[in-house]
């Protein structure tokens, strides 16, 4: 055999050989002690067991068929290494930063639902509140009060009390940014964290590296992150989640609100404080513990005394309870800390307490629906089945409380107020489960109370420690959603009539649109859902090559873009007008096009007659005028056929439709009539029109079916 012979089977055998090309695929594993193994089947040795939320890369989508799981089994990489898991339990994730502003930022609203007002000072009229971390422009100051943009362009004025510069609160220092970066710290964590340090040298910051992907945990915590805001572009509904007030928010918002480097602040970096009870604080305590509440009714000893005895016994900041029992009830309390009467199951009771609101939500049972307070009151009545004591007393309350967050939360991994609403901490076996509160501010506005308790009772140059997330992944920077008009999709797109492929579709951004050779040039249309939009790339085009590409680009009131890109290409034909309109079982006699059925809309006749290979239509009424798509046919309307080669025009009669008007009423009766009568006679459409039974006359047999279909006893 020769080595020419030798070389071509080689060729033959290479091309014959199946190509698999792998594309590796984020996911993670989305149920609780789900097991790897090292094959295809649960006769396999099991690599691991591991919980949900755990990161996997899947190598290859084809489900592979296998003992113990119906769906079928994924190949995967873990912990660099081949393994397999049952499909079922895995979910598929986009790491990209889709939906997530990365916007960076100059200025800040450092404040929850700031006054935007008219002018400077307070007695001018309010014209929105901003939510806490809404990005501003600062145009001019007066006094106090700065003069601001925000929301895309919109100009008030608000209190410099409530608004941060980046500036002010970031520092440089090469030696600190060593150690930082040597504790585990990325860039873009150092420049607050050096000027925290700088003004509070005792303050101890630790690096909590839990390798979860920062894009992958946004997505795991969609849909159980609530705010109460007015505000679309936060939130996915206008219909509220809970209660009348509380909406689920974007994936915009979440990754604002769980990226730690926006809340670095010396203001918001308490929901980084470590909560055990710090035995430096314990005369400081009680002051503290007071200093939560103000004024407020439970400043009183009745209820501080037993917050910081309750602190000492569980191991627990009293600070920390202070500040949660404040977020639940309020300075002064609710029905759920005075012993109120509350109705559960058609009982009457009273005298319990639940000043933490362990237990509380809205409830529908057996068709009567009981408040998140009477719920609450229930659990603390023990009226839910639930382990402890009853809280049936001020003190007894407030200890069992703080021992259900203590062991639940503090002292299982979960230490720190963010990670209470982020189970983001390292070692942690299934993150995103397991969260105290549903709302996704509790962590900056409880650490404010503290850092505030703190404040005024002079203690923050103690040491205190912080530990603060750090993600694989993240992105330079995140912004809350800029705020308008986001829809930036096109309404119409349109190359002259000529024929979109595929048919358009608002969701569709690429096309193309085939022309007659001969063609030099088109005229390109389009226009946006929104008149917030704008639209750009339309008009006029010359066709100097066989191939053009034309993008057109909408803008939405953020200024976000999305493009759509139509490619016209210049090419032969051989069928010809007639064929297509012949091809469309329509009828044509000589000029005109007959027996087309009353209530036609001009896109189902341009729709039939481009199916059947038209690259163009065009239809215009008696005056000559383009009609629109949704507009009906009538007789005497003119309708123009392109191919990519040539073009022909016929006159449309609509059965029935004798006078043209796109209907069939008693004047087109009486016209029959006059025409069967020789009183005035049908021409041309409008007698093919009258010709409703096509025997090619019109007699009292199409005077009677017009008649019927005006009475409706028989439609035409």
């Amino acid at each position: 055999m020769t080595k020419r012979t030798v070389y071509f089977i080689l060729v033959l055998f290479l091309l014959c050989l199946p190509i698999t090309i792998f594309a590796d695929y984020d996911a993670i594993i989305n149920n609780s002690s789900v097991r790897i193994r090292t094959g295809p089947g649960t006769n396999n040795e099991i690599i691991s067991t591991v919980g949900k939320g755990t990161n996997i890369v899947v190598v290859d989508k084809t489900l592979i068929p296998g003992q113990g799981c119906d769906e079928g089994w994924y190949k995967i990489s873990f912990r660099e290494k081949t393994a397999y898991v049952c499909s079922k339990y895995v979910t598929f994730v986009d790491n990209s930063f889709n939906g997530i502003n990365v916007s960076d930022w100059v200025a800040r609203v450092s404040g929850n639902n700031v006054a935007v007002r008219t002018g400077p000072g307070k007695s001018y009229d309010v014209i929105e509140r901003l939510t806490l971390g809404a990005n501003v422009t600062i145009l001019d100051k007066s006094g106090d009060w700065y003069k601001i943009s925000y929301y895309n362009g919109q100009v008030g004025w608000m209190s410099s009390e409530y608004v941060v510069q980046k500036k002010d609160i970031t520092a440089t220092d090469d030696e600190y940014t060593a150690e930082l970066r040597n504790a585990g710290f990325p860039d873009s964590y150092i420049p607050y964290l050096t000027y925290l340090h700088q003004k509070y040298p005792n303050w101890v910051f630790r690096a909590g590296h839990n390798n979860l992907n920062f894009a992958t945990s946004v997505s795991s915590e969609f849909g159980v992150c609530y705010m109460q805001t007015t505000n679309d572009n936060y939130r996915i509904s206008s219909i509220p989640s809970e209660g009348v007030s509380w909406f689920t928010v974007n994936q915009g918002v979440i990754a604002f609100y769980m990226d730690p480097r926006n809340w670095l602040t010396e203001e918001r970096i308490f929901m980084f404080e470590k909560l055990d009870y710090d035995s430096s604080l314990e005369e400081l305590y009680p002051t503290l513990v007071k200093s939560i509440f103000g004024n407020g009714a439970l400043g009183d000893d009745i209820y501080t005394i037993p917050m910081a005895n309750a602190g000492k016994t569980n191991r627990i900041s009293p600070v920390h309870i202070a500040s949660r029992i404040r977020l639940e009830v309020g300075a002064n309390g609710s029905d759920s800390t005075n012993g109120s009467e509350f109705t559960w199951k058609g009982q009457k009771y009273s005298g319990y307490y639940n000043f933490f609101n362990i237990g509380a939500y809205e409830v529908n049972i057996d068709g009567v629906s009981y408040s998140a307070v009477t719920r609450g009151l229930a659990y603390a009545a023990k009226l839910i089945d639930r382990n402890g004591e009853l809280w049936n007393n001020i003190e007894t309350a407030i200890t069992e409380g703080s021992s259900f967050l203590a062991n639940n939360y503090i002292t299982s991994g979960q230490g720190t107020l963010y990670y209470q609403k982020f189970n983001v901490a390292p070692g942690i076996s299934n993150p995103y489960t397991h969260q105290y509160q549903t709302n996704i501010q509790a962590p900056a506005i409880e650490g404010n109370q503290t850092y505030n308790s703190y404040k005024s009772s002079g203690v923050l140059n103690q040491t205190f420690i912080f530990e603060i997330p750090v993600y694989n992944s993240m992105p330079a920077s995140t912004s809350l959603p800029k705020s308008g008009d986001t829809n930036n999709y096109l309404k119409s797109l349109n190359a002259d009539s000529y024929k979109l492929t595929p048919e358009f579709d608002a969701d569709i951004l690429e096309y193309e649109v085939e022309v007659p050779l001969e063609l030099e040039k088109i005229n390109i249309t389009a226009s946006a859902q929104s008149d917030k939009a704008n639209v750009s790339g339309t008009g006029e085009y010359e066709l100097k090559d066989n191939e053009t590409n034309v993008t057109i680009t909408v803008t939405n009131e953020i200024q976000e873009e999305k493009k759509y890109l139509l490619t016209i290409k210049k090419v032969e034909t051989t069928i010809s007008p007639k064929d297509i309109v012949n091809n469309s079982n329509l009828n044509i006699n000589d000029t005109i096009i007959t027996k087309l059925q009353n209530g036609t809309k001009a896109s189902e006749l341009k729709a039939l007659l481009l199916d059947a290979g038209a690259s163009k239509v065009e239809i215009t009424n008696q005056n000559g005028t383009i009609i629109n798509d949704s507009d009906i046919i009538a007789t005497n309307y003119k309708i123009e056929v392109s191919t990519l080669k040539e073009s022909n025009k016929w006159t449309l009669s609509v059965k029935g439709d004798t006078s043209g008007d796109g209907d069939i009423t008693i004047l087109d009766l009486l016209q029959v009539q006059k025409h069967i009568k020789d009183d005035k006679k049908l021409t041309n459409a409008s007698l093919l029109a009258g010709d409703t039974s096509g025997d090619g006359d019109v007699t009292i047999l199409d005077l009677l079916q017009i008649q019927k279909h005006i009475k409706g006893d028989k439609k035409l």
